[in-house]
C-alpha cells in the first residue's frame, strides 16, 4: 500500500470549537451512552451537566474525569439510578434495548440517532432545547452547513478510496446511508465499506487491505498516525 494517506480526523471535532459557556444548571443532570452525543453537549457548554457516560464517551478530554456507568452495549443500571439524572441521552442499535430498558424504571430518555446530515443538524437543534441552550445550538448548526458548504465546493481530480474507521476494538466502520457516508459522498469520496448490512458495522481487517484505501480516517482518539 504505497503513498496511502493516514488521516487522524474526527468527524464532530468542529463541534467542540464551539465556545462553551459557564452557564450553570444545578438541577440537570445528565448521562450520556453515546458520543456524538457527548460531544455535542460538549460544544454545547453542558460538561459540567453530564454526571455519567459510557466508557466511549472519551472526547474532548474534559469527559475523561466523569463518572463511567458501562460501555455502549452495556450498563450499570443501579449505578444510573444511584446518579439521579434527569435525562439519559441513548443511540440506537445496540441502545434500542437500553432505552426500553431505561423508560421501565421511569427515567426520561432521549434517544439521539442520526442517520443523515440533516437528522444530525436537527439533532443539535433538538439538544440545544432539551438542555436550554437553543441559541448556542442554532450557532453550532449554522457553523456546521457552512462547513458542509465548503466541502460539497471542493472537486477531487480523481475520486480516492476511503476506509473510515470509527472503533478500532472491534474493527468498526460506516456504510453510505450513514450520516458519516454521506459526508464522504458529499466530499467526493468513495467509500470502500458503503454496502455493510448496517449504518455501523463490524469488519475484518483483511478486507480493508484488499481494498486498498487511498485515504484512512480514523474517527477516535487515543491513535496517531
Amino acid at each position: 500500500m504505497s503513498e496511502k494517506v493516514v488521516v487522524l480526523f474526527f468527524i464532530l471535532l468542529l463541534l467542540i470549537g464551539c465556545q462553551q459557556q459557564d452557564r450553570s444548571f444545578d438541577q440537570d443532570r445528565y448521562i450520556v451512552t453515546s458520543p456524538e452525543v457527548a460531544e455535542i453537549l460538549a460544544a454545547l457548554g453542558a460538561i459540567e451537566n453530564i454526571v455519567g457516560i459510557t466508557q466511549e464517551c472519551n472526547y474532548p478530554i474534559e469527559l475523561n474525569n466523569i463518572e463511567k456507568v458501562g460501555n455502549f452495549g452495556k450498563v450499570d443500571f443501579e449505578k444510573i439510578i444511584d446518579l439521579n439524572p434527569n435525562i439519559v441521552f441513548t443511540s440506537g442499535l445496540e441502545q434500542d434495548a437500553l432505552s426500553s430498558e431505561l423508560a421501565k424504571l421511569n427515567i426520561r430518555v432521549e434517544k439521539i440517532y442520526p442517520n443523515s446530515i440533516a437528522e444530525l443538524l436537527n439533532s443539535i437543534l433538538r439538544i440545544g432545547v432539551l438542555v436550554d441552550r437553543k441559541e448556542q445550538a442554532e450557532t453550532l448548526a449554522d457553523s456546521l452547513r457552512n462547513e458542509l458548504a465548503k466541502m460539497e465546493e471542493y472537486k477531487f481530480s480523481q475520486i480516492p478510496r476511503i476506509y473510515i474507521e470509527i472503533y478500532g476494538d472491534p474493527l468498526m466502520s460506516v456504510n453510505k446511508i450513514s450520516f458519516v457516508g454521506e459526508l464522504i459522498t458529499l466530499a467526493g469520496g468513495d467509500n470502500i465499506f458503503s454496502s455493510l448490512p448496517r449504518e455501523y458495522s463490524r469488519i475484518d481487517a483483511e478486507k480493508v487491505i484488499e481494498a486498498d484505501p487511498e485515504v484512512i480516517i480514523l474517527t477516535y482518539p487515543g491513535v496517531s498516525a
